[in-house]
C-alpha cells in the first residue's frame, strides 16, 4: 500500500526571466510565473509516526528555493552557447546559436546561475528537485522512498520529476 504527500501551497512560486535555446534559435528575453509543487511517496509500512514527512520541513525548503529565484534572470551555466563573464557587479551574457547572436548584462543581483545547459521547465523540475533533496533530513529520506516536483510555467504546462531518495 503506497501513499503520496502533496505540497502545493501558494508561496511555493516564483516570477523569473529567461530565454531557451532551440535547434538553431534563441528565444527572445522573457518571463514565467512558476509554481512548484512536491509529492512525497512512502509505503504505508516505512511511515515514521503515522507520518510521510513533516510537512513543514520540505515546505519550508520549498520556499527558500523559490524566493532564491524570485524576480531573476535565470542564466544556464552549462550552455556551450551561452558564455556567462562577471565583470564587477555586472553579469555579461554572450549567446550565440546558428547565427544568431545576442549580448546581455544584467546586474549581479538580478541573476541566478542555474546548474544546466538550458532554462527550459524539464531543466527547472530537476534543479529544484535536486535543491529540495539535498537538504532533507535523514528522517524525511528514511520514511519516504521518492518525491515528485512538478514545476510549471502557466495553466496547462508542467513538467514532473520523479527522484528516488
Amino acid at each position: 500500500m503506497s501513499l503520496r504527500l502533496r505540497l502545493f501551497k501558494q508561496r511555493q512560486r516564483f516570477a523569473a526571466a529567461h530565454f531557451t535555446i532551440y535547434d538553431n534559435s534563441v528565444e527572445r528575453l522573457h518571463g514565467h510565473n512558476y509554481t512548484v509543487e512536491a509529492t512525497f511517496h512512502s509505503d504505508v509500512k516505512n511511515l515514521k509516526g503515522g507520518l510521510i514527512v513533516p510537512f513543514d520541513v520540505p515546505k519550508e525548503a520549498l520556499i527558500k528555493v523559490c524566493d532564491s529565484m524570485h524576480e531573476r534572470v535565470l542564466l544556464p551555466t552549462m550552455s556551450e552557447h551561452v558564455k556567462i563573464n562577471k565583470l564587477g557587479e555586472q553579469f555579461e551574457v554572450h549567446v550565440e546559436v546558428g547565427s544568431v547572436k545576442k549580448f546581455y548584462s544584467f546586474p549581479s543581483e538580478d541573476v541566478v546561475l542555474v546548474p544546466c545547459n538550458n532554462i527550459s521547465t524539464e531543466n527547472m523540475a530537476v534543479v529544484v528537485a535536486a535543491a529540495l533533496t539535498e537538504n532533507l533530513p535523514d528522517s524525511i529520506t528514511s520514511s519516504a522512498s521518492m518525491v515528485s516536483v512538478t514545476v510549471s510555467e502557466g495553466s496547462g504546462s508542467e513538467v514532473t520529476y520523479d527522484c528516488a531518495l
